[in-house]
């Protein structure tokens, strides 16, 4: 089902306020949110956020820096649509993979599979999220994911 009153439009940095709220409503770090070398979207139905999502960019791949959906609109595939968009994006800027920290869930679905910590830091040293476990000495919880962009981008 497609809702008309859905948009998901690129983040400026007057939007680091309403990025930083609803990653942090959903548990997530807000370190570097819309810092440089990073481009953030946000999700929003009748001009109301209800989700943000942001890449950070190294040489030919990105790292997946949040993907977030307000609890109270979670459950009507707009996560998806929001993942997906980063994806597309990701592949139109030439990215060969894009990686990703989690603390659940099952990112298979999304064409995701799971990857060794040592390939993701190797991969993007000088994204912002990696240099702030670096700079903290931390290693990012959870599971690491790549998804490779030579696959088709599903519809989202």
């Amino acid at each position: 089902m497609t809702d008309s009153n859905v948009q998901i439009r690129l983040a400026g940095p007057q939007d680091k306020d309403t990025v930083t709220r609803v990653f942090h409503d959903a548990g997530l770090d807000t370190d570097a949110a819309l810092a440089e070398g990073t481009t953030y979207w946000v999700l929003e139905r009748s001009g109301q956020p209800l989700g943000a999502i942001g890449l950070e960019h190294g040489d030919g791949a990105s790292l997946l820096r949040g993907a977030a959906i307000v609890p109270s609109a979670r459950g009507g595939g707009l996560g998806r649509r929001l993942v997906m968009s980063a994806v597309e994006y990701a592949q139109g800027r030439g990215d060969r993979a894009i990686y990703m920290f989690s603390k659940g869930g099952d990112w298979g679905s999304f064409g995701f599979q799971q990857v060794p910590l040592a390939v993701v830091m190797g991969e993007l040293p000088d994204a912002p999220q990696i240099r702030a476990y670096r700079a903290r000495s931390e290693r990012p919880g959870g599971t690491t994911w790549m998804r490779p962009l030579d696959q088709k981008v599903g519809k989202a």
